[in-house]
C-alpha cells in the first residue's frame, strides 16, 4: 500500500503541517516516489497513529521518540507515567497551597515559612532551577539540561548536589567577551531557531545512542568538519576565539569539577548520557586521530 500525504492526513486525522513537523523531528522516515511525492506505507500509517495517540497524552517530541524507538515500549510508557505522576503531584501541591492562601489568609512571613514543606518538595528539579534563576539564565540551563532534570530532590545526596550547583551558579563571575564577539553571538543566537536546537540535540543523541549508524550516515560531513576545524581559517574565526574564552572560563571556575560533577549526582539519566558520550568520543578518536588536536584545544564532546 502506497498512500500520499493528503490520504494519510484524512486516515490519521492529523494536518499536513503536523505530518511535516513529525518528519522534520525525525519521528517519521518517509520515502519519496519518482515525482518527488512522499509515499506512506502501512507501517508509516500505523506509526503516525501511534504518534497521534502519544501526542494526545501530552508527550513531547523527545518523549515520543523514547517510546517509539524503545525495545520495551511498556517500560518506556511506565517511565513517562512516572514523569506525569511527578507533574500531577506538583500541580496538586500548587492547588492545595493556593487554597491555603485563600482560606487561611496568612501573613507574608507565614506564607514564606509554609511554602518550603507544602510546595517545594513537589517541584521538579528543572523548575527549581527556573525559580532560582529567573529569566534568560534559567531558560538557558533548562534548554541545555532540562531533559535530564524531570525528577525531584528525593534523596539527601540530590539535595546536597542541587545546593552545590545553585551556590556555584549564583557566585560564578560573568564571562567577559570583547565587543565584536558580543555582536557575533547576538547575530548567531538571533538566527538560531528552536528547530535548529532540536536538530542539534537529535544529532547528538544519534551519535551517542547509535554511533555506528550515525557515523555511516554523516561520514562526509564529519570529515569536512574536521578539515575545517584543523584549518587556519577556523583559528582566525570569531567562533574559535569565543570557544577559547569559554574553555578558559570553564577551566578556571570549576565548571567540570563542581557543576558537571554534581549534575551527574542529581540526574542518573545525565550520568548515563555522559558515560555513553565518553564511549562515543573514544571510538571517534580511534577512527579519526586527526580530531585529537581539536579535543586538546577545546575538550569538547562529539
Amino acid at each position: 500500500m502506497k498512500l500520499l500525504i493528503s490520504e494519510v492526513s484524512k486516515i490519521c486525522k492529523v494536518t499536513k503541517k503536523a505530518i511535516n513537523y513529525y518528519e522534520q523531528q525525525g519521528l517519521l522516515e518517509l520515502k519519496y516516489n519518482d515525482n518527488g511525492y512522499r509515499c506512506f506505507t502501512e507501517y508509516d500509517v500505523t506509526l503516525l497513529k501511534e504518534i497521534t495517540v502519544l501526542r494526545q497524552l501530552g508527550m513531547s517530541v523527545s518523549d515520543i521518540k523514547s517510546v517509539i524507538t524503545s525495545e520495551d515500549k511498556h517500560k518506556a510508557l511506565h517511565a513517562y507515567r512516572l514523569k506525569k505522576e511527578i507533574h500531577l503531584q506538583q500541580v496538586k501541591a500548587q492547588y492545595d497551597y493556593l487554597n491555603y492562601l485563600l482560606e487561611s489568609n496568612p501573613t507574608i512571613e507565614e506564607a514564606f515559612n509554609e511554602i518550603e514543606h507544602k510546595l517545594n518538595d513537589h517541584v521538579q528539579i528543572k523548575d527549581k532551577l527556573l525559580q532560582a534563576f529567573p529569566g534568560n539564565y534559567g531558560m538557558y540551563l533548562c534548554m541545555h539540561f532540562g531533559r535530564f532534570l524531570d525528577g525531584k530532590l528525593d534523596t539527601p545526596e540530590k539535595m546536597a548536589a542541587y545546593q552545590r550547583i545553585v551556590e556555584f551558579l549564583d557566585h560564578i563571575a560573568s564571562v567577559e567577551f570583547p565587543e565584536d564577539l558580543q555582536l557575533y553571538m547576538a547575530e548567531a543566537f538571533d538566527s538560531l531557531s528552536k528547530i535548529d536546537l532540536q536538530v542539534m540535540e537529535k544529532d547528538m543523541d544519534s551519535a551517542v545512542n547509535d554511533y555506528a549508524n550515525f557515523m555511516e550516515e554523516n561520514k562526509d560531513r564529519l570529515e569536512q568538519y574536521l578539515e575545517y576545524r584543523n584549518s587556519e581559517d577556523f583559528k582566525a574565526s570569531p567562533a574559535y576565539r569565543m570557544q577559547q574564552i569559554l574553555l578558559d572560563f570553564q577551566k578556571n571556575n570549576g565548571y567540570y569539577d563542581i557543576f558537571i560533577a554534581n549534575l551527574q549526582i542529581l540526574s542518573s539519566s545525565y550520568q548515563m548520557y555522559q558515560d555513553k558520550l565518553q564511549a562515543a568520543n573514544e571510538r571517534f578518536l580511534a577512527e579519526y586521530p586527526q580530531a585529537q588536536q581539536i579535543f586538546i584545544q577545546s575538550e569538547e564532546s562529539l
